[in-house]
């Protein structure tokens, strides 16, 4: 028996010694965490593009709904349309959108002059007192107010340490704009 155990123990002094294969150890323990780091980092910096591209979008909506003095609901369908466009080159499927006119009194208290929302419905009823930032609350004024809501799936990696799993992140911009022509913008049909 004192035999076996004096082999092992010329065997555990012989591989001890040894360096060949180091290196491929070292690259077996880091490469995962290497993996899900950079996998992590895309992730993270997608979803970023995607929040940019969300706030351009919900800006150029205002901006354009703001060039005219009078909209109607076929002009503001065409803005689903500018926002999908601009979010381009990602996903807009399931991108909602709402634009609302608000008329602010002597008082400073926004309500809605008019609204429209991506199906053709009205998201606040005419006369519904609209909250607005304190800067923003300028009596005798109008406003524009563009919201743009959007989902994008975000993967991880390792969250229970084996699955890969899907979460949704819900981004929403707001944009509020004055008219650029008169003193309102109205909208003919809405």
């Amino acid at each position: 028996m004192t035999g076996i155990l004096i082999g092992l123990k010329h065997a555990a002094l012989k591989l001890r010694g040894d360096r060949s294969g180091v290196g491929a150890v070292e690259f077996a323990l880091i490469a995962p965490v290497l993996i899900v780091l950079y996998m992590g980092s895309l992730e993270v910096s997608v979803a970023m593009s995607v929040n940019k591209k969300l706030a351009r979008a919900t800006s150029t909506v205002a901006d354009l709904v703001t060039q005219d003095e009078t909209v109607n609901k076929t002009f503001l369908k065409s803005m689903f349309n500018v926002a999908q466009s601009v979010m381009t080159p990602f996903r807009s499927d399931g991108i909602k959108v709402k634009i609302t006119g608000i008329s602010i009194n002597n008082a400073g208290v926004g309500t809605a002059s008019w609204s429209w929302q991506e199906d053709n419905t009205r998201p606040y009823t005419v006369g519904s007192t609209q909250s607005l930032p304190a800067d923003l609350a300028i009596p005798d004024t109008f406003l524009v107010r563009t919201e743009i809501e959007f989902d994008h799936d975000l993967l991880l990696v390792m969250p229970g340490i084996q699955d890969i799993d899907m979460r949704t992140i819900h981004m929403k911009k707001t944009y509020h704009l004055r008219q650029r022509v008169g003193s309102s913008v109205s909208c003919s049909d809405c």
